[in-house]
């Protein structure tokens, strides 16, 4: 990965050049075509995930997974979607829990899955509702219907729950059959560990052409929320 400031590098993402392959979409779209390409020859000829260490499985989906997915649907090379599908099948056993809402980390390697260290019982919305663009696209370009399945489970498991006004505490416990909010008086936030849950449920709603009504409705009734329930004006000018 790079130090922006320095210009030297580091492997603290496990070497899987998340830096690089996260910039392949915007390389594409602004002309950079020698500097695309160039990245295009690392990820075939270097690029692993077969790594003796656990990921973010958040993290690893929407910059990793996305970022070989959305330089396949622009150049439609399928060196990238060669290296997506692996990444994919290695990704998606985080979804293996009894929930089926995924675990924080899954082992690149070994396939096995858990949440974080300091949480052991409980994952985030965000992890939960986070990959769905990315698993259903995988989906689309395989055949391989499992990888939409599980990520769409995740997303119905979340709905069931059915929070009061659409607004989800962050932290849930993940590891029975039927999960809980791990405090219904915890603070209720649309920043880290919930943000990207909430534009997901617009995201996917078009990515499905705008027919899958239950994505458009949760997003719906998660804004009604947030403006019922958490929005404050400042003193004075009322901003």
């Amino acid at each position: 990965e790079l130090l922006p400031v320095t210009g030297e590098g580091h492997t603290r993402w496990e070497g899987i050049g998340t830096t690089l392959v996260d910039s392949l979409d915007t390389l594409w779209f602004m002309g950079m075509k020698t500097e695309f390409y160039e990245a295009r020859d690392w990820v075939r000829d270097h690029l692993s995930h077969d790594k003796y260490s656990f990921v973010s499985t958040f993290e690893t989906t929407i910059r990793s997974l996305g970022g070989l997915l959305s330089a396949y649907d622009w150049s439609g090379d399928t060196v990238f979607l060669e290296k997506a599908i692996d990444l994919g099948d290695r990704l998606v056993k985080a979804f293996d829990s009894k929930s089926g809402l995924p675990y924080a980390e899954v082992h690149l390697h070994s396939g096995s899955a858990r949440n974080e260290p300091w949480n052991k019982k409980a994952t985030n919305v965000a992890t939960c509702g986070t990959m769905q663009v990315e698993f259903r696209y995988l989906a689309q370009v395989t055949g391989k219907k499992e990888y939409a399945e599980k990520a769409e489970r995740a997303f119905d498991v979340l709905r069931s729950m059915n929070p009061e006004n659409g607004l989800y505490i962050s932290n849930i416990f993940n590891e029975d059959p039927h999960p809980s909010f791990i405090n219904q008086y915890s603070t209720i936030s649309f920043s880290s560990g919930s943000d990207s849950f909430y534009e997901y449920m617009l995201k996917v709603w078009l990515q499905g052409g705008k027919t899958e009504s239950k994505y458009r409705e949760m997003y719906d009734e998660s804004i009604e929320g947030m403006h019922k329930k958490l929005l404050r004006k400042s003193d004075g000018k009322g901003l």
